[in-house]
């Protein structure tokens, strides 16, 4: 049943998890001016204040007050992966369309396959927030890889640790792999195809760095695509700088995205090489927003495949993820 708009055309949303990531959500959504919050939960009420308060909405602990009280419209989930699944089981269960933040569980690889199928079953709009694909370039990209088909994709997440506590327990975060370099895997599926893991290994210093945590301090993998392209994977936490980036190589072309600064998750650039020139793209827009603008689209259109990266999809790319961290023989 289609829920009470605040205002014309205004959709009513909700946040649930009120960490680092929140504020980019939000803010997406502030600059869209297509939605009204109205409603923060968060297992500390003080977070949940903190993000609900300035925008004149309530703050809530308990999930299933909020949903039932306040009749949301759509959902924002950003909850540590461990957190994720009992969630989107309490939104699928009401039929509320959702934006969920990666990955789709942490060591659960049976609950993101039963959400998917509630997601089918429901008909529901949902989105997974892999904002890369959201990139103003990525057109672009595509569009020279169309008849060049690449033929090496190579990518590089060299960073130091997440500060989220959640973050350094593999049951609970997932691992670099599942958590963070996921995105590159992600990135790949789009625009070479899907692939098999020939193998990967992982390496951990005892004792873990810092005090309590158990995820591995790096990891390597070589993938096959069905296309027949290779490509190399890795990542590490322990750096005290960042290099985070991808690259592409098909014939007489070589496409590099990488993060700039680490600052804003948001800024990426785009270098383009044809060997003819070499042309960089700057960000643009905030593949947050156009994020947000894609998933507000399909949810008033109705229309599940309209977003970026549907729940579905994502799951492919979890599975992927947690094939290559099996490879490894440790979890992580």
């Amino acid at each position: 049943m289609t829920n009470p708009r605040t205002s014309v055309g205004e959709l009513r949303v909700v946040l649930i998890g009120a960490g680092w990531i929140s504020p980019l959500h939000l803010a997406a959504l502030d600059r869209l001016g297509r939605t009204r919050l109205v409603g923060v939960a968060s297992a500390r009420e003080e977070s949940a204040r903190a993000k609900a308060e300035p925008r004149g909405a309530p703050a809530y602990v308990d999930i299933d007050r909020m949903l039932d009280e306040q009749r949301p419209d759509l959902a924002y989930v950003a909850v540590p992966p461990s957190a994720a699944i009992a969630v989107l089981e309490r939104l699928v269960d009401r039929g509320i369309p959702f934006l969920t933040e990666k990955p789709l569980s942490a060591t659960d690889e049976e609950g993101p396959a039963r959400i998917a199928a509630g997601v089918a079953a429901g008909g529901l709009v949902a989105a997974v927030g892999y904002h890369l694909r959201a990139l103003d370039a990525l057109a672009e990209v595509r569009e020279r890889l169309v008849g060049n088909p690449v033929r090496l994709f190579t990518a590089r997440w060299l960073s130091g640790t997440p500060a989220p506590a959640w973050w350094l327990r593999a049951e609970v975060g997932g691992g670099q792999v599942v958590e963070q370099a996921t995105h590159f895997y992600d990135l790949a599926r789009l625009l070479v195809g899907e692939a098999t893991v020939v193998g990967a290994a992982s390496t951990r210093d005892e004792p873990v760095v810092p005090h309590g945590a158990d995820v591995v301090d790096a990891t390597a993998a070589v993938l096959r695509f069905e296309t027949g392209a290779v490509g190399s994977f890795a990542n590490t936490r322990r750096l005290a700088s960042a290099v985070v980036e991808v690259e592409l190589a098909a014939s007489d072309l070589l496409i590099t995205i990488r993060r700039i600064g680490e600052e804003d998750p948001g800024a990426w650039e785009v270098v383009i090489d044809d060997g003819r020139s070499v042309r960089s793209v700057p960000p643009g827009r905030s593949p947050y927003e156009a994020q947000a603008a894609v998933f507000l689209d399909a949810i008033e259109a109705g229309d599940p495949t309209r977003v970026l990266s549907s729940y579905s999809d994502a799951l492919q790319t979890d599975r992927l993820t947690r094939a290559v961290v099996a490879a490894t023989g440790r979890a992580g």
